[in-house]
């Protein structure tokens, strides 16, 4: 008599059903269309229960309201962050440029001149250091560039900064710093950069160039 080969289900979630074979006890997949109906079935309920179904209408409006929420609260911290980096930015490389102009003034034995610039060639900017600024060799003294020749070569070239960054200079109208050729200035600078839009709650920078020529900066409360 023809012994019937048992059938053992070892998971509800699983894709086989393993046949025990008596003598090789080899395991041999059952295709899906085979499968007992009940085990299907199952799998279905435990699928439901498991959220297989994924998200409801309502459900992403709620996980959307709170991302709303979220930005929200954000936003002003993460603007007075953005416009907090802009200024140091700045400031360093204004500083910088303010320091290599010092010591390139020492080191060619001839004036050097920082200057606001609207066009990065010549002191066109008056008074309007976020325009721009460039750093360039005064041959004849007369504190401005002369583009004829090569007798006064631009040293350091600077684009506008970001309109959301002022810069203020004290005394009032300072257009340009020159460096004498041992790298002193006639009288002190000072250069204040803030935040363009008051009350943003970011600190401002204020670089100090002594008669010396040295530069030093300190952080300032802005308006």
């Amino acid at each position: 008599m023809e012994r019937k080969t048992p059938y053992r289900i070892k998971h509800f979630d699983t894709l086989t059903i393993n046949r025990i074979q008596p003598q090789t006890m080899k395991k041999v997949p059952v295709p899906l269309l085979n499968r007992p109906i009940g085990v299907l079935r199952r799998r279905a309920r435990f699928n439901a229960a498991h959220g297989a179904g994924g998200f409801t209408i309502i459900e992403l409006m709620i996980v959307m309201v709170v991302l709303a929420a979220l930005i929200a609260i954000a936003a002003p911290s993460l603007r007075t962050m953005i416009v907090g980096n802009a200024v140091r930015s700045i400031t360093g490389d204004l500083q910088s440029d303010i320091a290599m102009s010092r010591s390139e003034a020492s080191k060619r034995s001839q004036r050097v001149v920082l200057c606001a610039s609207t066009n990065q060639n010549t002191c066109t900017g008056a008074t309007s250091w976020a325009l721009g600024w460039i750093s360039f060799v005064d041959a004849d003294n007369n504190g401005q560039r002369d583009t004829v020749g090569t007798n006064e070569p631009l040293l350091r070239v600077k684009d506008a900064a970001p309109t959301s960054v002022q810069i203020n200079t004290s005394p009032a109208g300072v257009s340009d710093i020159r460096f004498r050729s041992i790298g002193v200035i006639d009288a002190i600078k000072i250069i204040t950069l803030c935040p363009a839009t008051t009350g943003s709650g970011a600190s401002g920078r204020t670089i100090t160039i002594n008669a010396l020529g040295r530069v030093q900066t300190v952080t300032v409360t802005c308006p």
